[in-house]
This record gives structure tokens, C-alpha cells and sequence, in this order.
């Protein structure tokens, strides 16, 4: 039994790679994501986003989710690309972009090392929503990750926006 519900999922999967469903594609990305494959995420991701923008749909809740989901892999990738894009897309979606996105893309830069990126985007974070707890939050921790890796850079640049010192 077992060897025959292995053969399913292969099935299923074979038949989920050639789709051209923006949420399938968006899923596989998410799935790859989350298993540490972040070409294969990149990859589904760009195809959903193409077959959204092809469906005339790029302003909608999958293409958000499908790009926010490809920041997440291109960071370990190309951070100055993803954070680029991330901060483009923000830009331009102002209203459907929360403080709790820009939490969850700067604390994924933040978990690749990449504490340049995400400091860029807490500062665009902390510009758009100054209020917001959860950015506050995440300057906090991005202070204790650069301390356990040693990144003087950035404390130094994370003390500059008020976030070393008064703890």
C-alpha cells in the first residue's frame, strides 16, 4: 500500500510541474521554500507571477503571495535583487503591504545573514508604519542575531535607528 501512494504522489507531482495554475505554481514555490530549494521556489514563483501578469492579475492577493514568497527565496539567492524588489513592489502597493509583510521579508533576510538587506528594509518598515509594534519587535531581534554572528556593521547601523543601547 504504501509503495502505491508513493506512486500517486509521484503522479501528482509529475502532473503539478508541467501546470500553468498561478496557486499550484504558488503552492510548489511555497513547498520548495520551506525545504530549503530556493531555485526550485524561484522558479515556481516566477511562473505563477507570469501566469498571473498573463491573466491580467498583478494586483490581487495570489500575486502578493506569489511575490512575497519569491523575496523570500531570492534573498538566500540575491539579496540586493530581492530586496530591490521587495522595496519596488512595496513602493508601489503602499496600501496592500503591512508592517507585518515588511516584519516577515526583513526577519527572512535577517535568517539568511543578510543584515544589510535587512536593515534597508526595517528602515522602510519603520518609515511607512513608525508605529508598528512588530517592527520594533524585529529591530530587536535583527540586534541579537548581529550580535551572535558578530556583525559590528550591523549593530552599528542598527544602533544608528535607536535599537542598541536603551534595551
Amino acid at each position: 500500500m504504501p509503495r502505491t501512494l508513493h506512486s500517486a504522489l509521484l503522479l501528482m507531482m509529475f502532473a503539478a510541474c508541467g501546470s500553468s495554475d498561478p496557486r499550484a505554481l504558488t503552492d510548489q514555490g511555497s513547498s520548495a521554500l520551506n525545504s530549503g530549494n530556493f531555485e526550485a521556489a524561484v522558479r515556481n514563483y516566477e511562473k505563477a507571477l507570469t501566469a498571473l501578469a498573463d491573466a491580467g492579475d498583478s494586483g490581487g492577493s495570489d500575486w502578493k503571495r506569489a511575490k512575497l514568497g519569491w523575496v523570500q527565496a531570492e534573498a538566500r539567492l540575491d539579496a540586493p535583487r530581492a530586496k530591490e524588489e521587495f522595496l519596488a513592489y512595496a513602493k508601489a502597493s503602499s496600501g496592500k503591504v503591512t508592517d507585518a509583510d515588511y516584519n516577515l521579508i526583513a526577519s527572512k533576510f535577517g535568517d539568511a545573514g543578510k543584515f544589510d538587506e535587512a536593515i534597508a528594509i526595517l528602515t522602510a518598515g519603520k518609515a511607512a508604519f513608525p508605529e508598528s509594534p512588530h517592527l520594533d519587535a524585529l529591530g530587536k531581534d535583527l540586534v541579537n542575531r548581529a550580535k551572535a554572528t558578530g556583525a559590528s556593521d550591523a549593530l552599528d547601523k542598527l544602533k544608528g535607528l535607536g535599537y542598541v543601547g536603551g534595551e
